[in-house]
């Protein structure tokens, strides 16, 4: 994977976002966050209905369960069975610890469950852990660069 760690974080708590946030600037990624208050917007985002917020590519996604409109096992059963973005990588990112919701999650193809943890040091090591995963993780061939392709795509048209 490239060097730049990018998350597009779906996360109603705009208190949550910003620890997150300020997490990313300690683990010292050059990578990007783009927010999603829900999963409708997010979705929107992904499907280019919203055309006002870029997301760099590639990216994987942060996804909190309990938000309005649309909570995070509703976004993730949705963006599954959409063509173009089904594939992207998802990380549960929640405060629950319910055993149904992580077994709902991985039965929607979540590819880790996370537990927020309590304070911004467990934060970095989180951040940390996901961005080892990413400089470890290969891409399928093409893959990154279809991603560029795409979003190279997407930022002609507006």
């Amino acid at each position: 994977m490239p060097d730049q760690m990018n998350i597009l974080l779906v996360e109603d708590n705009a208190i949550d976002a910003m620890f997150v946030t300020r997490a990313m600037e300690k683990v010292r990624s050059n990578g990007q966050i783009v927010h999603a208050k829900d999963g409708q917007e997010a979705l929107e985002m992904l499907t280019h209905q919203n055309e006002e917020t870029h997301l760099p590519q590639p990216f994987f996604i942060l996804l909190d369960i309990n938000m309005p409109r649309m909570n995070g096992h509703e976004f993730l059963q949705v963006m599954r069975g959409v063509d173009g973005i089904s594939d992207n990588v998802v990380f549960m990112f929640t405060t629950s610890d319910n055993p149904q919701d992580i077994s709902k999650a991985y039965k929607n193809r979540a590819n880790g469950y996370i537990v927020k943890p309590e304070d911004l040091n467990g934060l970095k090591n989180v951040l940390s852990v996901l961005q080892d995963y990413w400089h470890l993780c290969e891409a399928p061939d093409g893959a990154v660069s279809d991603l560029k392709e795409r979003c190279s795509a997407v930022q002609a048209k507006g």
